[in-house]
Parts: structure tokens; sequence; C-alpha cells
């Protein structure tokens, strides 16, 4: 029998449904996950890059860094699977350029992002001369007053700023807990609502801003804007509307020359749909156009004053629940110049709003969003030396701490 040619077994032999695949669809496997993982990383960086200049770049600097990188390296495995797996070639370029992309962006992500260097380097323990700042966006949960203030306490802080705390009895319960800033043997009104043992100078409770400090404070003044409909996202209720309040506070009351301490305290909009900048630029037209009307301290209450002619101070802190994460564009409206005080001295994911109550998935979800909106702009001049987040139980809104020292 005749020697039969390589040339014409090839062409007669068939291979089977296995053969196939691994001729056929593995290499496209393999080329078309590493594709999907570049893509996934390609994403991600023009979100880093270009945060919310468009509406459209917006949601990619959202995007979960967990699930595009996590994706991508997902992705780089399972090419290098299909890849050894098959008979032909798949992705031999793309596998390369996705290994370099992945672990760059990692190690962007580790320290460049959640900063984890700064737990070995960085201190919790608070400097002589900083001033220790707490926020918390209550946002209306049930809490043990007194263990929060026994808490807020011991971390020997300076001013506490507290959002939407629920009325009434318990919003009662929780001023009472910082008494010791300044406490006076007499009863004395802090408002129509709230009194204390304790000199009202030192506390400060309008509409939903609740601030309790160390140092009194002399001037207060009040915007708010946007719209109170609500809208529904996911299984939550979601509000437009929003408020800025600015604070002075006298840091030497012996001293009649020097300028006090100014702080605006922030609860923005949460609307998730809005474009950043323009929801940012309705905020700068409020305080633009504040009418001079706000809150001073009188010899023995707090008084209403009028100035038409005065505007908001320039702020040492912006701080507050911006509903707008770290590193967006659009906070330069408000802020513009400021340092971002986990940027400065924070580490870790930086979760500041997590939903807790809410059903399986979204609950799922949140393990894996890094939303970080609760948040601290200090001026170019002022040094910031430490920032955390706390444990806040269930509560949605993590509180953030922040020391920083004045400059001059």
């Amino acid at each position: 029998m005749p020697r039969r040619s390589k040339q014409l077994v090839r062409q007669d032999f068939k291979p089977g449904p296995i053969g196939w695949g691994r001729r056929r669809v593995l290499p496209l496997l393999a080329k078309g996950s590493a594709l999907l993982g570049i893509v996934l990383l390609a994403a991600w960086i023009t979100g880093r890059m270009l945060t919310d200049e468009h509406h459209w770049s917006q949601y990619l600097y959202w995007m979960p860094p967990i699930v595009m990188i996590g994706g991508a390296w997902l992705m780089l495995i399972l090419s290098a699977i299909f890849a050894g797996l098959a008979r032909r070639l798949g992705g031999l370029i793309l596998r390369p350029v996705l290994l370099l992309l992945v672990v760059g962006c990692s190690l962007h992500l580790v320290f460049g992002v959640w900063h984890l260097h700064r737990a070995v380097t960085g201190s919790d323990s608070k400097d002589q001369d900083a001033i220790r700042v707490l926020h918390w966006n209550h946002g209306g949960k049930a809490i043990d007053a007194q263990q929060w203030g026994t808490r807020i306490r011991d971390l020997d802080t300076d001013i506490v700023l507290i959002a939407n705390a629920n009325w009434g009895d318990p919003r009662q319960e929780l001023l009472e807990q910082f008494e010791y800033f300044a406490p006076d043997e007499r009863v004395r009104w802090v408002n129509y609502s709230h009194r204390l043992h304790a000199d009202p100078a030192h506390y400060r409770v309008e509409d939903g801003a609740m601030i309790a400090s160390r140092y009194p404070m002399t001037r207060t003044g009040w915007v708010q804007f946007g719209s109170s409909g609500r809208q529904r996202v996911m299984s939550h209720s979601s509000s437009g509307l929003g408020w800025v309040m600015f604070a002075e506070f006298d840091l030497d009351p012996q001293r009649v020359d020097d300028s006090p301490l100014v702080i605006w305290f922030v609860d923005l909009p949460s609307d998730p749909t809005a474009w950043k900048p323009q929801a940012m630029q309705t905020v700068r037209r409020a305080i633009d156009a504040w009418d001079g009307t706000g809150w001073e301290m009188g010899q023995y209450v707090w008084e209403q004053y009028e100035d038409q002619n005065a505007g908001f101070p320039t702020p040492d802190i912006v701080i507050g629940d911006f509903n707008t994460p770290r590193g967006s564009d659009s906070l330069e409206v408000i802020a513009p110049g400021y340092t971002d005080a986990f940027e400065e001295a924070g580490h870790g994911r930086g979760r500041s709003f997590v939903i807790r109550d809410g059903d399986p998935l979204e609950r799922t979800m949140f393990r894996v969003i890094d939303m970080h909106i609760d948040l601290t702009l200090v001026a170019p001049r002022h040094r910031v030396t430490h920032y955390t987040l706390l444990q806040s139980g269930g509560a949605d809104h993590t509180p953030q701490v922040v020391d920083f020292v004045l400059g001059d």
C-alpha cells in the first residue's frame, strides 16, 4: 500500500469536538479574556483620570476598584488557563500587556489610593498642638447615646459635628453627652428646644446640624438649597435637599486680636443621577447668595443677627457628607485648592457609607464598593496629622475623625 503524504493525512483528518474546541474555541477565549481584562483596566484608569469631569465619566470613577482590578486579575488567569489548554496560540501579545497593566494598577491602588503603607508608618496618637474634629452623619439611626458619648470623649475630641440626629428626646440625650465641654451648675438654653447644664456658647443646634465644642462659638450662618422631593434609589429614599452651615470658634477667649477658626459643616443632596459639577455649582451659588442672617452668641443666649453685606467667611476646614466620592474634581467648586484629609493622613479602603439594613443584594454590593463620601477638606496652610474612620455599628454612615495643626 503506497505511503500517504502528511498533507493528505491533514486534509483527511477531522478532529472531534474536543480537538475542535482546543484549536478554535480556546484560543479565542484566551484572547477575549485578556482583551476584556484590558478593557476593565482602561475603564478604571479613565475614571481615575477624569473623575466627574463629564457626566458619563463620574460613573466610571465610581466603579469599585476591587471589581475592576480584581476582574482584570481573573481575566488574566482565565486567559492563561485557556492558552495552556489550547492547541493554537491565543492572546500571546495581549496577556503580557494585561499583566503589566494589572500589576501597575494594583500597586497604585494599594499605595496610591488606599495608602496602606501608612498602617505601618502612621500613628493614632493626637499631636499636642492638633485640633481634633469628629463628624458623623447620624442618619436618624437608633444608637446608644451614652455609649457613643463615652467613645467620643475617650477620643479627646475638641469639636463634634453631628448631622441628622433624631429629633426630640434622642437628640437631647445625645447633646447631653457633651456637657463636659463647658459644664455649668445652671440650666442654660441652647435654643428653644434644647437646654443643658453647660455654657450655650459651646453648643449649637440648627435644623439638621448639631455642634458641641471645647471652644466657644461666636457666630453661625446657614444656607439651604435643592428640592425637598425624594426619589427611590435601590430600596432607599434619596433626597435632593442640602445645607451648608458655617461656625466660628474662638480658640483663645483671652485674646481679642486673633482670628476665629472657621468650619463649614455640609450635608449635600444625595441624588446619584445628578452630574456632580452642576450640583456643586448649585451649592456654590447658594453660599454666595447668603442673605447675611444667622445667630451670634450674646451675653447669655444665642441671638439672631442680620448683615446683608456679609458673606460666608473663608473656611479653615470644610467637613461633612458631600455625597460625592473622595478625589472628585467637582469638590474644587466648593473648596478650591483645599487638601483632602484622607489623602494626607488616612489609610484603608475609605468606606464611609455602607448600607447595612438593605436587602441581601444591597449588602453584598456594599461589601465591595468603596464609597467615601463623608469628607474633610483642609485649607492648604494647615497640616493634617491624622485621619480615620470609626466603626459605626448599625449606622450607614461612618464617623470621621481628623486632626490638624493650624498654620500661620
